[in-house]
């Protein structure tokens, strides 16, 4: 059974430091061009979302490149966790991310099923 934030076939959003994280950690940059180069890891922790966020290229980049990949990655299934720092705040029925005392949208990214897990220290988004 996958642990806490290591569901497959689903984009784990967990805060930094509520769960275990997987040894193989990438920036958002490099899982964009894995994403391009179909070339996912089975499983993977991404880290670097909040500072994405500053940079409005590369959270339009991700989203698109997530979005053009989402079938591959439900026939492929791998566990992806997005490792960040900050806090999660609802807004309406999606959440956002409050880092570095700004609110940023993660249904920017991950779309608008964002689903709470245990006591909102995880979300988990379809691929």
């Amino acid at each position: 059974m996958a642990g806490p934030g290591q569901i497959p076939g689903r984009y784990n959003i967990i805060l930094e430091g509520e769960y275990d994280v997987f040894d193989h950690q990438i920036p958002v940059e490099e899982f964009v061009k894995r994403l391009k180069n179909d070339d996912v890891p089975d499983k993977v922790s991404v880290v670097g979302l909040g500072d994405a966020f500053t940079d409005g290229d590369l959270v339009d980049e991700l989203a698109r490149e997530m979005d053009r990949r989402a079938n591959d990655l439900e026939y492929q299934i791998p566990t992806v966790q997005f490792v960040v720092k900050g806090s999660f705040h609802r807004s309406g029925k999606t959440y956002d991310l409050r880092y570095n005392d700004a609110l940023h949208s993660l249904q920017q990214v991950f779309g608008p099923q964002l689903e709470r897990k245990e006591e909102g220290d995880w979300l988990v988004a379809p691929f």
